[in-house]
């Protein structure tokens, strides 16, 4: 496992395969997960029940880990467990006169007394890191259903400089 960042009681990792379905869990432990279950505590298997039937997630961790332009990270306690993910994209673009945007997906952190304190200091990390990577803006995903957190991006200096549309595909 590849430690990126010591950050004093967690670290920063690019994630294995072994942590793919903490991943899932950390994912779904969220107010806008189709497959939420209100809990302060890390999803068991047992609460969480069988993922879709689509999924692959080994094979989508196998595509991730393989591109240079992503980085699947995990948020690790002293005792090396996930307590945290984000996915950091970087993209190549014509824009701002072909800067690099580095893009946050699906940040998480398991909610509990210290989130808020290691949040802040892996978004401030995630900051310095996007920079190193000549990354000139750094943009967060964030389901506009999860206000609650959007407050949280705020006071780490992001913006809402800019609307998004999806479809559903």
């Amino acid at each position: 496992m590849e430690i990126l960042a010591d950050l004093g009681d967690v670290s920063v990792a690019r994630a294995t395969r072994d942590h793919v379905a903490t991943i899932e869990r950390l994912l779904a432990d969220d107010p806008t997960s189709p497959r939420h279950v209100a809990t302060t505590t890390l999803i068991s298997d047992d609460l969480l029940g069988a993922g879709r039937a689509d999924a692959d997630l080994d094979a989508v961790f196998t595509v991730i880990d393989a591109d240079p332009h992503q980085e699947l990270l995990v948020v690790l306690d002293d005792g090396d467990r996930a307590i945290g993910t984000l996915q950091l994209t970087f993209v190549p673009t014509m824009a701002r006169g072909g800067g690099i945007r580095a893009v946050v997906s699906g940040a998480r952190v398991r909610a509990g007394s210290a989130s808020l304190g290691i949040a802040k200091r892996v978004f401030a990390w995630v900051v310095e890191h996007a920079r190193s990577r000549g990354a000139r803006v750094l943009i967060v995903i964030s389901d506009k259903n999860r206000a609650h957190i959007h407050g949280f991006y705020t006071t780490m200096g992001f913006r809402p400089s800019h609307d998004g549309l999806t479809l559903t595909l």
